[in-house]
């Protein structure tokens, strides 16, 4: 399903090169980048889509005994610190917001602090962006479109049972903060007796919610 650093036949040689750590010293990184994603190598970084959902899966393999860390920025800005198996192999998905529309990733690995890895930077196109709609100062909403809001948070809110980390990437909702959390979002898990769930972030904000600052 993934396979090493095959990417555009002019350019396997140079992305080879970009990815394999050159010197012996250093804690070895190798990181897989998926087929069908459009991968691009432009200025020392691999530009690659998301998947339909939004979503983007690193795998590669590194020494067994390293940390391997990916930093996320634009959007939330946020570490991940993955452990390989005892075959140095790993694997990490990430949830993009729908509000997010690029992201860049930097991928390295650390055995010690005198050992590690080459930095890999992958940046990410997200397939699933949703282009915020404008906010709208105007409380006069019709009735029709006030019962259909309600009807829909009502469905959602039904589902308080469902535990959070399961929400398949829906945006969970504290009731009694009224702060939304999207799935990259250090709030994302919570106690499911206060959450309420979104199919969307303007979902959210039309039910009065108002996004995490973190």
């Amino acid at each position: 399903m993934k396979k090493f650093v095959s990417v555009l036949g002019g350019v396997i040689a140079g992305l080879c090169l970009f990815i394999t750590p050159t010197l012996a010293s250093r804690t070895q990184l190798t990181v897989n980048i998926p087929d069908g994603h459009n991968a691009q190598v432009i200025n020392q970084s691999i530009k690659i889509d998301s998947e339909n959902d939004g979503s983007v899966t690193f795998t590669g393999k590194a020494d067994k005994d390293a940390v391997i860390t990916i930093e996320k920025h634009n959007g939330n800005k946020h570490h991940y610190k993955v452990k390989p198996d005892e075959n140095g192999n790993f694997t990490k998905k990430i949830n993009l917001a729908t509000s997010t529309k690029k992201c860049k990733f930097i991928v390295s690995a650390k055995s010690t602090e005198e050992s590690q890895s080459n930095k890999e930077v992958f940046v990410v196109k997200n397939t699933a962006y949703v282009k915020p709609a404008p906010q709208n100062d105007d409380s006069s909403a019709s009735s029709e479109e006030a019962s259909s809001i309600s009807s829909s948070s009502s469905s959602i809110e039904n589902n308080g049972d469902m535990k959070t980390d399961e929400a398949n990437g829906l945006i969970v909702g504290n009731s009694r903060s009224k702060i939304y959390h999207t799935p990259d979002q250090q709030g994302y898990h919570m106690n499911s007796a206060n959450a309420v769930y979104f199919n969307s972030e303007a979902e959210a904000q039309a039910a009065g919610y108002r996004k995490s600052l973190r």
